[in-house]
């Protein structure tokens, strides 16, 4: 795609009278913070520095911030939540997990890194978005990809071109072509028509624009756990006024 986004790519297919099992990423770094003692989830794995789904060394990421009351305001988002706790699929969706996370809603430009990185990220991310203002973009329709089975996302689209990837360049990260909002978790997995469930549910919105706005504020938001609800922290990094 000329944008370079990699929505469609990495787009999940549902199979009929599949069941859809939880991802092991997801199993090791989200399950433990949505339903902890869940007896699904992956405690630890060598290598990794998870445990219990929190790193031991904080993280470093540079991220597009979400407002949530903007999002909370569109008619779509309202009608498309609604829509899935009205599905067969509800029972299994962690309605408790959105309300903890409203602060942070994000999508992940670069990282999660090391400090370090983390804060030249900043420092070129600043001066970057000094320079072009606010970024305007569309927030979609519920997106499921071929990986992290377990989290549902909204994708962010640039309305014109690909600032994003722009930006990502500008700080020496690799372009992504994805920036989705992580925001609904599922709680296990899923049986046959319960997937078939969530699969109508995404077909139905997921060409929907649930919000459009200009995009001003980004940050490095620094976390000890990938749904950053233990105690985050922000650096707040404001773009400038176009002109």
């Amino acid at each position: 795609m000329t944008d370079g986004l990699r929505y469609a790519a990495s787009r999940h297919r549902f199979a009929a009278d599949a069941v859809f099992g939880l991802g092991e990423d997801y199993r090791l770094a989200h399950l433990p913070l949505v339903v902890p003692g869940h007896p699904r989830a992956i405690s630890s794995v060598p290598g990794k520095d998870y445990r219990d789904g929190r790193y031991a060394t904080p993280r470093h990421a540079l991220v597009l911030h979400i407002p949530a009351d903007a999002l909370e305001a569109s008619p779509i988002y309202r009608a498309l939540d609604a829509d899935l706790r009205a599905r067969l699929v509800a029972s299994k969706i962690a309605w408790h997990i959105p309300p903890r996370r409203r602060s942070v809603l994000h999508a992940t430009l670069a990282g999660p890194v090391a400090e370090a990185t983390g804060r030249a990220y900043e420092a070129a991310a600043r001066t970057f978005l000094a320079r072009s203002g606010p970024i305007p973009i569309r927030l979609g329709g519920p997106f499921v990809g071929d990986r992290n089975h377990g989290r549902i996302y909204l994708p962010v689209r640039p309305v014109a071109g690909n600032p994003l990837a722009d930006l990502q360049r500008a700080i020496g990260a690799r372009e992504t072509g994805f920036y989705a909002v992580g925001h609904w978790c599922l709680t296990d997995d899923l049986t046959a028509a319960e997937a078939a469930a969530l699969a109508a549910w995404r077909d139905r919105w997921e060409n929907e624009t649930v919000l459009e706005i200009p995009a001003a504020r980004f940050g490095i938001l620094i976390t000890t756990d990938d749904q950053a609800i233990h105690s985050p922290v922000w650096r707040w990094i404001d773009s400038g006024a176009r002109g």
